[in-house]
């Protein structure tokens, strides 16, 4: 099968492939429905390889770097015991679910999630160091996007797989009582990104993408401009266009739940492309490569170990480095409970710098192509 690169990032191929309408399906459709991972070819940056076979240019980076990495985090649980978080949890377990023993099992497991918040509520909450992950990226003086939720009440239409935290649940940050929209300001303060990751149905509803961008800029008194749909639920019939209505410039979502690789065949930015109207938007695409979910997930994805994990990683980061391209990392600040993925995320951080990578945020990368690379846009 003889692919057209136009066709692939306007994203075509994929519309032809994704099923009618997953927007109450409790799976976002993933890499089996790619093209690319038909032909084995997920793990190749296919595009941009053909767009330097053709005499094309590599991207020009900040300090002639040869090639850049994107670090981007979301933030779905801010605390891993809160009442009121399960409470909220209990409110709207089963949108989407139309199996009864699986509705029956989540009702389970929010009961259960309940109880334990309750009775260990008091203890030092193991999510409550955010602050470790702002301190890993200084140690490689790099700096990333955090993509927050807008806020329970924020929200007009509730999904099992939403976020439940509000801006103004107490938490501990570096040492200090605060609320999430506190954190999030200080977080801000020091020069890292706050993007929106809002929620399972503002995939194609407008209004509510534009209620939530504006909470999330109420909370921070800043503009956003980055957004990564929870749970990569994403339509390209569709999404393209309510996030330019929206008003934001960046996205960072074309990637995969369950595997890792080039979406779409490229890890160059590129502007989104709306499929009705046949017009390119002015939302930039920063595609989203590796996942950490993706990899080290015991009961879905790749379930590799991180050893595993980080010769993946590594291949990929190869693959980018020999085109220029963005590498971009997901790593859900949560991951902080587990050493292992916490150390595979320095690792591979040292890696990067060791090959004199520019190492970014989903604003800072996106602002960088759209000023001085515009004609390097698909």
């Amino acid at each position: 099968m003889k692919l057209d690169h136009t066709k692939l990032i306007r994203g075509e191929y994929e519309a032809e492939r994704l099923p009618a309408d997953f927007s109450e399906k409790n799976r976002v459709p993933d890499y089996a429905f790619n093209v690319l991972n038909m032909l084995g070819l997920l793990y190749t940056p296919i595009v941009d390889e053909a767009h330097l076979s053709q005499a094309g240019r590599k991207p020009e980076w900040p300090k002639n770097k040869p090639f850049a990495a994107c670090l981007t985090h979301d933030v779905d649980d801010v605390s891993a015991y809160s009442f009121k978080q399960a409470l909220r949890a209990l409110r709207s377990p089963f949108n989407g679910l139309s199996n009864p023993v699986r509705k029956a099992e989540r009702l389970e497991r929010l009961i259960k999630t309940t109880i334990t918040s309750t009775l260990l509520g008091f203890r030092k909450d193991p999510f409550h160091c955010y602050e470790r992950w702002l301190n890993i990226e200084k140690k490689f003086k790099a700096k990333s996007t955090f993509f927050f939720w807008p806020g329970w009440s924020n929200v007009q239409k509730h999904h099992h797989t939403d976020c439940n935290y509000e801006m103004q649940d107490r938490i501990l940050f570096d040492g200090q009582k605060c609320n999430v929209a506190e954190m999030m300001q200080e977080i801000h303060r020091q020069g890292w990104e706050i993007g929106l990751h809002p929620s399972w149905h503002a995939f194609n509803d407008v209004d509510e993408l534009k209620r939530q961008k504006a909470a999330l800029e109420n909370a921070l008194d800043c503009q956003i401009e980055s957004v990564r749909q929870h749970c990569l639920h994403y339509d390209i019939r569709s999404t393209p266009r309510v996030q330019a209505d929206a008003g934001f410039k960046f996205d960072s979502t074309l990637g995969f739940n369950d595997n890792i690789g080039f979406r779409f065949g490229t890890c160059y930015p590129f502007r989104l492309f709306d499929l009705q109207t046949q017009k390119q938007l002015t939302v930039v695409e920063i595609p989203l490569i590796i996942q950490e979910v993706a990899m080290l997930s015991t009961i879905k994805g790749m379930r590799i170990d991180a050893k595993m994990a980080y010769r993946y990683v590594i291949q990929l980061a190869k693959a980018v480095e020999a085109v220029g391209g963005v590498l971009t990392l997901l790593w859900h600040p949560n991951e902080i409970i587990r050493e292992e993925s916490v150390r595979l995320y320095s690792q591979i951080l040292a890696y990067l710098r060791g090959r004199n990578c520019w190492i970014s945020s989903v604003r800072e990368i996106g602002n960088w192509w759209v000023k001085l690379q515009p004609g390097n846009s698909a």
